[in-house]
């Protein structure tokens, strides 16, 4: 049995790797209108070099055809349950700031600088699951090797 496992062992390491690659590609926030961008020291804010009109909002495309490319763009949060997504347009002469929720404006919004879409309830519940799940693999484990083994 050894001998037909053992060969299959690298293909089980790659498909783990590629069933967790697209989870760290899907972490970028960078919204899809940005044709070209660059990053800048600040997180989750990219300088605008290009925009792609074509996936902008109504109201987006209406602000890009009034006021032109924004210097930068700028992700958050709102400080709510529901995490919704905001994306502040930044024009920095005169200073004018944009905000988008839902690709839509707003003109007031609460945001929160933590771009995790789990608030702080959910973030409880995932810890406890994983305590919970950990520590029942672990009596598993310890019953097997102790008890079932024999």
């Amino acid at each position: 049995m050894d001998k037909i496992v053992a060969p299959f062992l690298p293909l089980r390491v790659y498909l783990l790797v590629f069933a967790f690659l697209p989870l760290s590609v899907g972490c970028s926030y960078k919204p899809a209108y940005l044709k070209a961008s660059e990053p800048t020291p600040v997180s989750e804010r990219w300088k605008v070099k290009a925009i792609d009109p074509a996936k902008l909002s109504p109201e987006e495309t209406a602000i890009y055809e009034k006021m032109g490319a924004p210097q930068f763009v700028r992700f958050y949060r709102t400080l709510s349950p529901d995490r919704q997504r905001v994306y502040l347009w930044i024009y920095t002469d005169p200073v004018r700031l944009i905000y988008f929720l839902e690709r839509k404006q707003w003109e007031y919004i609460v945001l929160d600088e933590n771009p995790s879409p789990w608030n702080e309830g959910q973030k409880k519940i995932f810890f406890w699951s994983g305590i919970t799940a950990g520590s029942a693999a672990g009596l598993g484990a310890i019953y097997y090797y102790l008890l079932g083994r024999k």
